[in-house]
């Protein structure tokens, strides 16, 4: 990792990495709000299911891969995994507080952890057979959209939602927005995470939309 640049200008253009620069620093803010809020409400806000699946992918790409587009950009991926430790750990103690029925309370910690060892396998080999690209888009855009729709799934299922923050809703769009237009210029011919971008974005938007309609509220 330390071999690298502190930023790799020679293989990215200087607009695509401001936008993913910028979007890897919300998607750090949006992990400080989301622990600042488990912390006041002692509820979790990442829907439990695909908690493993978040830092799975984190865990692979800070310590097994590194993102090839500079130092600065791996020193991102790594805080925001030690965030999702906190994170993660929320969601073992207080994750059964989210809708899911008994049986699923029941082995909710078991799954959890094996959730976990998957999608670091899932993660690892799929950079190791070729099917990611240097930065771990692919499979990192396969996981956001799976995040997004149990955002939204979650929502629909609560009558109250005092548990759910807006701000925190704000920045999950725009840092996964600003990292998806910074794809068309890093990727111009992969248009299957460009379509991941893009639905991500739509689903993040709806989220904001359905959330503001039940808050009465945009901030």
């Amino acid at each position: 990792m330390f071999s690298q640049p502190l930023i790799n200008f020679a293989e990215y253009s200087t607009t695509g990495l401001i936008f993913n620069g910028l979007g890897c620093i919300l998607w750090v803010v949006t992990y400080a709000v989301l622990i600042l809020e488990i912390r006041k409400k002692k509820f979790v806000e990442m829907p439990a299911y695909v908690a493993g699946a978040n830092i799975g992918w984190e865990f692979v790409w800070s310590f097994i891969y590194h993102p090839n587009s500079g130092l600065l950009y791996a020193l991102s991926y790594q805080a925001a995994f030690f965030l999702d430790c906190y994170i993660f750990y929320a969601i073992i103690k207080y994750g059964t507080k989210q809708p899911m029925n008994p049986e699923a309370r029941k082995h909710f910690k078991l799954f959890s952890l094996i959730n976990f060892v998957f999608w670091v396998l899932f993660c690892y080999t799929f950079r190791d057979e070729g099917y990611d690209t240097l930065n771990g888009a692919n499979s990192g855009y396969i996981i956001n959209v799976i995040l997004s729709l149990q955002c939204l799934f979650m929502l629909f299922q609560v009558k109250e939602t005092e548990d759910f923050s807006m701000l925190l809703a704000w920045s999950k769009m725009l840092g996964t927005g600003l990292i998806s237009v910074s794809l068309f210029y890093f990727f111009p011919a992969n248009q299957f995470v460009q379509l991941l971008g893009i639905s991500c974005f739509i689903i993040d938007s709806t989220y904001i939309y359905v959330l503001w309609k039940r808050h009465g509220k945009l901030i």
